[in-house]
């Protein structure tokens, strides 16, 4: 049901307070997935990988690379045969599950190799579960506010990720490592479970078997051959995938660069990750509010031009300060990609292919960061000879990936693009 009908009268009490209850339920998730993001893909588990279980930072990228082809490779499908299957939330309470257990028992057993494997498991997990929870963002919202319940979802998310940095912290100075994987865990369930149980979805529900699985393969095939009808929205899949090659990169290393480039230590690299987030967290709800009432586009276009001068200001700056200043700047661009972009997709995606066309924005997500993490690495190694300025190249090369961005995303139109489904639906019925 859509957001613009939440508190209309229904049948029950109880139906009326589920109702109200599925938009913050679905924020929630933004807090939730926040967390498992930070803990497993930005912070705590790099620095297990190269501190406690005595690995290199290229196992990390190498691994965060793989899970994300394997991503790649499948989220067309999963998108689409969710369209096809009229749910959402039943794939994505799988995804949850089974990437909560892989979470947890990192570190557990098996040492290093076995906590690879693991990570592997679970970012596949978690980056799937994206498709149906970024889908799920036109039960709850609708096309006034929907910006504004972005923003809203991306804020919340930042202030569960400082309380619970702030809880997990100590706990995992005192005990180790491998607790910020079972806190990580059960933080992540515990503020995922009201979407799972409160958002409701209309529509005709299909039993997944050999035939709907059939029919969402022909149905993506044809999409693809219809690419030149579908212009505009390709062009801006193409777009995503510039720009989040330097995002997901960079999210994923920033932690080692201060240490490796601007000398910090790692307390000193956590708490400025902590301000970065703090002011990320208060200029989301601004994001989100001129997401709804300007142009995601335009917005977008800001948050990428921030992004960029950040960058390459971050590639040249030495002093300790310095590097202060512009985790202040990064904040106020952070959440600007995924703000808008979602919101965006939801604007030009064709009527019943939501899921289907966020099956290919999560693989421009995925493919960045096979990509982006590969390009790092091959680029460290290049230039193994300039020591810590290897990095200061790496990150200015990401740049160029945000300048490409910028430059396509010029030529996206904001128009809804004409469906698909109805035609395939008659082609197959006359079949």
């Amino acid at each position: 049901m859509p957001g613009g009908d939440i508190g209309a009268p229904l049948a029950t009490p109880r139906r009326t307070l589920r109702n109200r209850l599925a938009t913050p339920s679905w924020i929630l998730y933004d807090f939730s997935d926040t967390i498992f993001s930070f803990s497993i893909l930005t912070f705590y588990f790099p620095l297990w990988v190269t501190e406690d279980a005595g690995g290199r930072d290229a196992m990390f990228t190498a691994m965060l690379s793989f899970s994300s082809l394997l991503v790649a490779l499948s989220a067309p499908m999963f998108g689409t045969i969710s369209d096809r299957m009229g749910r959402r939330i039943p794939p994505l309470a799988v995804c949850i599950v089974v990437c909560v257990l892989s979470t947890a028992l990192i570190g557990s057993f098996g040492g290093l190799s076995a906590g690879l494997m693991l990570f592997v498991l679970a970012n596949f997990l978690y980056q799937t579960g994206l498709i149906f929870y970024n889908s799920l963002i036109i039960n709850v919202s609708s096309e006034t506010n929907r910006g504004i319940v972005s923003g809203i979802g991306v804020g919340a998310g930042y202030i569960g990720l400082i309380a619970a940095f702030l809880v997990m912290r100590p706990i995992i100075d005192r005990h180790g490592g491998e607790w910020a994987f079972i806190l990580t865990a059960s933080l992540y369930l515990l503020f995922a479970l009201p979407l799972l149980l409160l958002v409701k979805e209309a529509g005709v529900s299909r039993r997944v078997n050999a035939a709907l699985i059939e029919d969402s393969y022909t149905q993506l095939y044809r999409t693809f051959q219809r690419a030149r009808r579908h212009a505009n929205l390709f062009r801006f899949i193409f777009c995503r995938l510039a720009y989040m090659e330097a995002v997901n990169t960079v999210s994923s290393v920033y932690v080692l660069y201060l240490i490796n480039v601007g000398d910090f230590t790692r307390e000193q690299a956590q708490n400025m990750i902590f301000v970065t987030l703090f002011v990320a967290t208060l200029a989301s709800f601004t994001i989100g509010f001129l997401v709804s009432k300007t142009s995601p586009k335009r917005v977008l276009m800001v948050g990428l031009a921030g992004w960029t001068a950040v960058l390459v200001v971050g590639s040249l700056v030495s002093v300790q300060w310095m590097f202060w200043v512009i985790a202040l700047v990064m904040g106020l661009f952070w959440a600007a990609p995924q703000i808008s972009d979602r919101v965006l997709l939801t604007r030009l995606a064709p009527e019943g292919q939501v899921g289907e066309f966020f099956g290919l924005f999560q693989v421009t997500g995925r493919l960045s960061s096979v990509l982006g993490p590969a390009l790092w690495t091959l680029t460290l190694y290049l230039f193994q000879d300039f020591g810590s300025g290897r990095y200061r190249i790496s990150l200015l090369m990401m740049s160029a990936f945000l300048i490409v961005g910028f430059v396509v995303m010029f030529w996206v139109r904001e128009r809804r693009e004409p469906p698909d489904m109805a035609e395939s639906d008659e082609a197959a019925a006359t079949t």
